[in-house]
C-alpha cells in the first residue's frame, strides 16, 4: 500500500467517496437482483399455474374423445400465446403422453421428473435442464380421474430481463458516482488548497527562501496552523541561536539517519544470508530427496510412458535445484564469510564471465585482508556486484578490469569497462526513473566515512572508484578519533 502514501489529501478523499458509492451500488444491485428474481419466480410459478389449470379445464373433453388433434392445437396455442412457457404436456389417467409441444422428440427423462404421486410441495418443481431452471406446474384435470397437465415455465427470458436492468442501474450508478465524486473532489481541492499553499511555503523556507510567509486568510484549524508556522518563521530569523540549535539537530539526525542506514543494511544482509541458508540447506534438500525419489520410482516403474514423464520430472527438479543454489550464491555467497572478500569477487567475476560471455579481469591482493572488517567487506561486494550488473544493463562493454589495492589506512576500488561510457543525461534518466543502483553504490559507501565516483574514463568506457578507509588497520585511526585526541 506504499502507492497509497504518495496520494494528496483530496485524492484520498475522492477515492474513499467514489469505492464507497460503488460499493453501495453492488450491494443495492445484489438486492434488487435477489428481490426481482424472487418476484419473477413468483410470477413464473403464478402464470403456469392459471395456464396450465385453463389447459385442463378445457382438454379434458378432448382426451375422454381421443381427439388427440385439439389437444395438440390447444397446447400450442398456449405455449405461442406466452414465450416464458418452455413446454406443455397433457398425460391421461393412464400415465400416457396424449400431448407434448416438443417440436421432435422428448427430451430424456422428462416424464418420470414430475409425477402426480411424488409432488413436491403440491403442484409444483424446479427441474435443472442445460436451458436452466425449469419450473414445471403439475394440475389434475378432474382431480386426476382424467389426467394432468405439466407446465414448464423457463427462466432464461425473465433473468435475461432482470439482467438487462441491472446493467442499466449498474450504468445509471456509475454515472451517479462519477458525478458525486467529481463534487467531492471539487470540494475537497477548496478544502486542501490552503494545506498545498503551506506546503510549498515550508518547501521554499527549507530550500533557504526564509522570507516566504504562508496566507492565513481564515479562522479555522489550517488558518491557526499557518499563522502558527509564520511566527516559527519569523523566530528562525530573529534567533541565530535557535538557527544553530536547528542544525546541530539536522547534524545529529544526520549522524542518527546514517546509523539507521547501516543497521538496516546489515539487518537486510543478514535477512540475505537466513534466506540463502534456508535456501541452500533446506529447500535444496528436499529437491534433492525429490528428486532421488523419482528417480527410484522412474527405475521401478514398468510403463514406459510414466518413466519418461518421472525422468523430465527429475531433470525439471535438477534445474530448479541448480537456479536455487545460483540464487543462494547470489543473495549471500558463504565464501564472503567463511573464507573472505576477495575469494567471493573472485569467484562472482569466474561466474559472471560464463553467464554473459564478457572478460572480467580481477586485480587484488592476497594478503593483508584481516583489515578489511565485515561491513567493508560487504559494502564493496555489493557495489562490484551492481557495477558489473549496470554494465552489462546500460552498456555495450567486452571486458571489465577491477583493480583492488589497501594504501596507507584505506582500500581502494576501481572499475572499469570499454563500454561508451556515461552521460550526465543518463543520470538525469536514472532520477527520472527511480533507479537507485549508483546512489545505493555511493551510500554504502559514505556510510563507512569513505567516497565514490562515477565518470567517463579518459581512454573511454566508465570508471567506477570507491575509497574506504580501514580503521582496524593498524597504525589507522579514526580522522573523528584524531581530532579527539588533537583537541
Amino acid at each position: 500500500m506504499k502507492w497509497l502514501n504518495k496520494l494528496q489529501i483530496n485524492q484520498k478523499i475522492f477515492g474513499a467517496i467514489f469505492v464507497s458509492l460503488l460499493f453501495l451500488a453492488l450491494v443495492l444491485g445484489c438486492i434488487i437482483w435477489e428481490s426481482l428474481t424472487k418476484i419473477m419466480t413468483e410470477d413464473l410459478k403464478k402464470r403456469g399455474v392459471n395456464i396450465a389449470e385453463n389447459i385442463a379445464a378445457l382438454s379434458s373433453d378432448y382426451i375422454l374423445t381421443d381427439d388427440y388433434y385439439s389437444i395438440h392445437l390447444l397446447i400450442t396455442r398456449a405455449q405461442e400465446a406466452n414465450k416464458d412457457v418452455r413446454y406443455i404436456l397433457v398425460i391421461n389417467n393412464n400415465n400416457v403422453l396424449v400431448g407434448n409441444t416438443f417440436s421432435k422428440h422428448l427430451p430424456k427423462g422428462i416424464l418420470n421428473a414430475h409425477k402426480p404421486d411424488d409432488i413436491n410441495n403440491g403442484n409444483y418443481a424446479i427441474l435443472t435442464s442445460d436451458e436452466g431452471n425449469i419450473h414445471d406446474i403439475l394440475v389434475p384435470i378432474e382431480e386426476g380421474d382424467v389426467g394432468f397437465v405439466r407446465v414448464g415455465m423457463a427462466e432464461k427470458q425473465a433473468k435475461s430481463y432482470i439482467f438487462t436492468k441491472i446493467i442499466e442501474l449498474v450504468v445509471a450508478t456509475f454515472l451517479v458516482c462519477m458525478g458525486a465524486a467529481g463534487i467531492a473532489y471539487y470540494v475537497t481541492r477548496i478544502i486542501t488548497r490552503p494545506i498545498n499553499s503551506l506546503v510549498d511555503t515550508a518547501t521554499g523556507i527549507s530550500a533557504g527562501n526564509l522570507s516566504l510567509r504562508a496566507k492565513a486568510e481564515s479562522d479555522d484549524e489550517v488558518g491557526k496552523l499557518a499563522r502558527a508556522f509564520n511566527e516559527m518563521a519569523d523566530n528562525l530569523i530573529s534567533s541565530s541561536t535557535a538557527v544553530e540549535k536547528l542544525l546541530k539537530e539536522l547534524q545529529e539526525k544526520d549522524a542518527l539517519r546514517d546509523t539507521l542506514i547501516l543497521k538496516l543494511l546489515s539487518a537486510h544482509e543478514e535477512e540475505r544470508k537466513r534466506i540463502s541458508r534456508e535456501l541452500h540447506d533446506e529447500t535444496s534438500q528436499a529437491l534433492t530427496f525429490l528428486m532421488v525419489t523419482m528417480r527410484i520410482l522412474a527405475n521401478e516403474v514398468k510403463d514406459i510412458e510414466q518413466q519418461e514423464l518421472l525422468n523430465v520430472s527429475r531433470e525439471t527438479a535438477a534445474s530448479i535445484l541448480r537456479e536455487i543454489r545460483d540464487l543462494a550464491v547470489e543473495l549471500r555467497p558463504p565464501i564472503l564469510d567463511d573464507i573472505g572478500l576477495i575469494p567471493a569477487l573472485r569467484k562472482h567475476a569466474r561466474k559472471f564471465e560464463e553467464k554473459f560471455a564478457l572478460t572480467v579481469i580481477l586485480h587484488a591482493p592476497d594478503d593483508d585482508i584481516a583489515a578489511i572488517d565485515s561491513h567493508t567487506a560487504v559494502a564493496l561486494y555489493r557495489i562490484v556486484q551492481e557495477s558489473l550488473t549496470n554494465v552489462v544493463k546500460h552498456t555495450v562493454a567486452t571486458e571489465i578490469v577491477i583493480n583492488m589495492e589497501i594504501k596507507d589506512c584505506s582500500i581502494e576500488l576501481s572499475i572499469h569497462d570499454n563500454g561508451h561510457g556515461i552521460r550526465e543525461t543518463d543520470f538525469e534518466k536514472a532520477r527520472q526513473q527511480n533507479r537507485i543502483g549508483i546512489y545505493g553504490m555511493k551510500e554504502r559507501a559514505e556510510l563507512l566515512d569513505g567516497s565514490f565516483f562515477i565518470k567517463t574514463h579518459n581512454i573511454g568506457g566508465t570508471e567506477v572508484r570507491v575509497s574506504i578507509p580501514l580503521k582496524q588497520r593498524e597504525g589507522c585511526h579514526d580522522e573523528k578519533d584524531n581530532q579527539h585526541n588533537a583537541s
